[in-house]
């Protein structure tokens, strides 16, 4: 079955992990900046005391696995940033895997930044308490596991390469700046921009996930759970392949759902008795 062909195959619907597809958007950082040259610019450090505006989330949006809905978030809704954060950090607090695009090394950090820590340039001081643990899955480093085989690896260009449904807009930072300020026509766009990338995201995942080898464990209620489908949550069915490991060997199962394999880390079968020395 072809990349491409997967993109429909979805999770079970009987799976049981809350699964939130998220995205967010931003608004950049000023600071000060004393030069004599022009080259003095080139990788130079941003102190603190020089910071007018630090970056900060201003959009989140995100929507659980099997639900219709994509839910809406930002800083300039009713009852302003409090309401904002305390609002995002329920939203992740229900979540037991959360999947993004580059979450890892963006989205989640910015996040837990923002509800934790005062941002320069904004009044208001968050004092939540801490997010209980999460599962994370990233489609930029599933998409790195391919490395020199797939040269582009955005969201849009894989969206694109695999026919997912994409991006419409582009983001936009003087946009950002107008609705920080106050524009109604840049609030709605920015926000449409950033939940069209949750439903790209999770067009994706779908397309990818038979390729997670270390996915999440995903329950499902019934007698069968230890051969259930890590990646998609259905049940799978025995391979006449075994993993070959150095000094044992491991049942392997395959998934007719997503096409994914899974072994059985129970009662392996021993291969040999010999090692290399």
């Amino acid at each position: 079955m072809a990349l491409a062909e997967r993109a429909l195959t979805e999770i079970n619907p009987a799976v049981r992990n809350r699964i939130l597809i998220l995205d967010v958007e931003r608004v950049s950082g000023i600071s000060q900046q004393q030069w004599w040259d022009r080259g003095d610019l080139k990788n130079r450090y941003i102190h603190h005391e020089t910071v007018i505006r630090e970056p900060r989330t201003t959009i989140v949006c995100a929507k659980f696995y099997h639900d219709a809905e994509v839910i809406r978030l930002a800083e300039w809704d009713k009852g302003g940033r409090a309401r904002f954060l305390k609002e995002v950090h329920a939203l992740m607090s229900r979540a037991d895997i959360i999947v993004g695009h580059n979450i890892l090394n963006a989205d989640i950090p910015w996040l837990e930044g923002d509800l934790y820590f005062p941002r320069i340039g904004h009044r208001h001081k968050p004092n939540l308490p801490p997010l209980p643990p999460f599962k994370t899955v990233d489609t930029l480093r599933v998409a790195r596991q391919f490395k020199s085989g797939v040269h582009f690896k955005s969201l849009n260009a894989l969206c694109q390469i695999l026919e997912i449904p994409a991006k419409t807009d582009v983001y936009d930072r003087e946009a950002m700046n107008r609705a920080v300020a106050g524009s109604v026509e840049d609030r709605e766009r920015l926000t449409e921009y950033c939940a069209g990338d949750v439903i790209a995201t999770q067009g994706l995942f779908d397309a990818l996930r038979p390729y997670i080898k270390n996915h999440p464990t995903l329950y499902v209620d019934g007698q069968h759970s230890l051969t259930t489908c890590n990646r998609c949550g259905t049940e799978t069915e025995p391979s006449p392949r075994r993993y070959i490991a150095n000094v044992l060997s491991y049942a392997m199962r395959v998934c007719p759902n997503c096409g994914g394999y899974s072994r059985l880390s129970f009662e392996p079968e021993r291969m040999t008795i010999v090692r290399g020395v």
